[in-house]
């Protein structure tokens, strides 16, 4: 296990966020650890049944949850877009 540093934008937040997860984290781990430090404090709470995704700054597609950040071949400081599906 080791730190790894990821610069995130929660949707309804101004800016990315640097978030340290580990390499080994999911995808959904990321937007949880996300989630969890932002929502309530610079975020408005999502409705219950939201579904956050996340994706690389820039991309179209959607992460796939279960992928770790080292199978994605994510590097340090990368810059994730977490947002409601749909």
């Amino acid at each position: 296990m080791a730190e790894f540093p990821i610069a995130c934008n929660l949707q309804g937040d101004y800016g990315f966020k640097v978030i340290v997860v580990d390499e080994d984290d999911t995808i959904a781990d990321v937007i949880q650890k996300t989630s969890d430090q932002l929502v309530g404090v610079l975020v408005a709470p999502f409705p219950p049944d939201t579904v956050l995704k996340a994706r690389i700054h820039g991309a179209e597609e959607p992460l796939d949850d279960d992928v770790t950040l080292k199978g994605a071949n994510i590097l340090q400081m990368a810059a994730l877009d977490i947002y409601a599906e749909g």
